[in-house]
């Protein structure tokens, strides 16, 4: 893939969660388009070839590992794509887990798990946040995008309660920040993938009956593609969205509809 200088020229961002699925084609996907981009994600190794696949095509990156659920690990990213760039424009929050096997409903699920859950969804958001969007306001203002799911809205993720839970947290955090930070230029939206063709959901993917039963369900009849989310993202980065605040775009072909 080429990358060219184009709407983001100049831009300095952070992705977390971008060693694969949305994450992973969010990064390319801005560095191709000429921004700088800090990749913030585990496990390491994956982290750098995303990183190398930039830098080999041209593009600058900085591979940050980091579990975004401990505030330390989270600020000494945020704080190293920041100083080496003199700043931050963009914070796409979309770090997230679903360990479908290990949730339950509220009366059979362990505390462990529902910390595990919302450590990482929900609080690993609030500190890519908080991290984040003090260099923003020093650069005088930016975007932020953050990940919820489906299972924010509507709750047919049946027996996955701690994921529910967490999801719905984000979206609520999303439209109190974005009203507070409106007057500091910091525009705040969020993106709903639905059922998407990622390592996520590889379970379903590989298998054609479960495939075709969750096909079913989406009025497009098929998986999303992680460059569909991707796209949708960039446009809430963009300078295109300038009047786009506090706003949840679904990206589920049609399944909340």
């Amino acid at each position: 893939m080429e990358y060219y200088a184009g709407r983001f020229r100049g831009k300095r961002a952070i992705v977390t969660g971008a060693s694969k699925g949305i994450g992973r084609a969010v990064a390319l996907r801005l560095a191709r388009e000429g921004g700088r981009v800090g990749l913030i994600s585990l496990p390491e190794p994956e982290l750098e070839e995303v990183a190398l696949l930039i830098k080999e095509s041209g593009g600058e990156a900085l591979a940050l590992a980091a579990d975004v659920s401990q505030e330390d690990q989270i600020s000494d990213a945020i704080n190293t794509a920041a100083n080496r760039w003199g700043g931050l424009d963009i914070i796409v929050s979309n770090a997230g887990i679903e360990p479908a096997s290990e949730d339950s409903t509220v009366d059979s699920l362990p505390f462990s798990v529902w910390q595990k859950v919302v450590n990482t969804n929900l609080t690993g958001q609030f500190l890519t946040c908080k991290h984040g969007i003090g260099h923003l306001l020093k650069a005088g203002g930016g975007a932020v995008v953050m990940t919820g799911s489906p299972c924010a809205v509507r709750g047919f993720c049946f027996k996955e309660h701690a994921y529910s839970a967490s999801k719905g947290g984000i979206l609520s955090l999303m439209q109190v920040m974005a009203l507070d930070y409106a007057p500091y230029n910091i525009r705040v939206n969020a993106v709903i993938p639905g059922f998407i063709d990622t390592p996520m959901n590889a379970h379903v993917m590989n298998d054609p009956e479960q495939l075709a039963y969750w096909s079913q369900s989406i009025p497009m009849k098929r998986a999303g593609k992680a460059d569909e989310v991707a796209s949708v993202i960039l446009f809430l980065a963009s300078d295109e969205a300038s009047y786009v605040l506090g706003s949840v775009y679904g990206v589920d072909g049609g399944q909340l509809a």
